[in-house]
């Protein structure tokens, strides 16, 4: 019985480093109106468009759902176009299921979505500290004071 269970961890593990985590169908595979906005910076990064697992992550609150873009985990033949010193390019969309609209957008070290009571948040992490935002229906605004240290 162990060496089955241990045979099912090795095949499941091998097929996941058969995946390409840069390939085109995570840029294909977007909605539409994220898809439209993303090949502006493909056409500016000037390479075959491609991103990693962990470039888009979502989550349902507040009645919608929100996507949001890390471009520390999108392929681009010109970095400083989506990174720069202070950090890379965080994007937020609010998806009603219908249409796809940009709500926020930030350069910064990392940013976390966040649900809170249903609400929707944001957890950005710059060289400050960290600054949260929650939605109040339009848009996300600032919702504590900053924390430091992280």
């Amino acid at each position: 019985m162990l060496s089955t269970t241990m045979t099912g961890q090795a095949n499941s593990r091998g097929s996941m480093a058969a995946e390409r985590p840069w390939a085109p169908e995570h840029i294909e595979g977007l909605p539409k109106d994220i898809r439209r906005h993303v090949a502006g910076h493909v056409e500016a990064c000037g390479n075959a468009p491609a991103r990693s697992h962990y470039f888009l992550v979502f989550i349902e609150a507040s009645g919608l759902r929100f996507r949001a873009q890390h471009f520390e985990d999108f392929a681009c033949a010109r970095p400083s176009l989506v990174c720069r010193p202070s950090g890379c390019l965080h994007e937020v969309f609010a998806d009603d299921g219908r249409r796809q609209w940009l709500v926020f957008s930030v350069y910064a070290r990392d940013m976390k979505l966040t649900k809170e009571g249903g609400t929707a948040g944001i957890e950005v992490v710059d060289a400050a500290g960290v600054r949260s935002f929650a939605w109040n229906g339009r848009r996300f605004a600032p919702s504590r004071a900053r924390k430091t240290g992280r």
